[in-house]
């Protein structure tokens, strides 16, 4: 049984660090979050906290998909016996398929805990679209496009949103945050086309790697600016 990797065999292990600094980044973001929740109890910021949380974890399970895959491409020419070939991949094809899907569901999840911070709807609404959203993620690995398309919808909104607020007050911190969910909605799109010629994988992970950097020089600068205005 073959599994579908998208990746250049050059750049093996070097979208690996890409996600990690992701997972750096977000994890980073949570743990503001969490201490700005426990100073004023705003409970914006407990979810908001909880949303980039769930996509830490996500990235984490795409981090050991990778691992899955290319333990798979390097030991198929490393060993002879077919028969022993074969189980070893049904075996990490379960591990496989299990973190995919666990990347898939917790990186929509938490995209829509982020989207409903901002876009408010009833409790039916909000039930409604988080089945279509679990639904999605599972049936994804049929069309796995569905999962990239469904991600830049909900980024789509949320990047215009964060572009509302930095029209309504212009800081340079309301522009890189703007910017860099731009630049992650960009990602799905590019993302699509990997299928067609894998060269855009690595494209849209240097472009994922910029997006989260200037998140974390967007917290630094939000964290200095408090400290500025705590002193005075």
């Amino acid at each position: 049984m073959y599994q579908l990797v998208f990746s250049p065999r050059w750049f093996f292990g070097k979208d690996v660090i890409i996600d990690l600094v992701t997972v750096a980044a977000l994890f980073t973001i949570f743990v503001f979050a969490i201490k700005y929740y426990k100073i004023n109890k705003n409970k914006n910021y407990l979810w908001f906290g909880m949303a980039f949380l769930l996509m830490a974890l996500s990235f984490i399970f795409k981090i050991a998909t990778n691992f899955t895959i290319y333990y798979n491409v390097w030991h198929v020419k490393q060993i002879g016996p077919v028969l022993f070939t074969y189980k070893v991949l049904k075996k990490s094809d379960l591990l496989f398929y299990t973190g995919f899907l666990m990347y898939r569901v917790l990186m929509l999840l938490g995209l829509y805990v982020l989207f409903t911070r901002y876009i408010k709807q009833n409790n039916y609404v909000k039930i409604l679209i988080l089945y279509l959203l679990i639904t999605i993620a599972y049936f994804s690995d049929y069309a796995y496009y569905v999962f990239h398309l469904t991600s830049f919808a909900l980024l789509a909104m949320l990047a215009y949103h964060y572009f509302q607020n930095y029209q309504n007050r212009k800081v340079v911190s309301n522009l890189l945050l703007f910017a860099s969910f731009a630049l992650i909605t960009l990602t799905q799109i590019i993302f699509v086309f990997v299928f067609y010629q894998p060269i855009f994988y690595v494209v849209a992970q240097m472009v994922q790697l910029v997006a989260y950097i200037m998140l974390i020089i967007t917290l630094i600068m939000v964290q200095n600016y408090g400290k500025k205005k705590r002193k005075k």
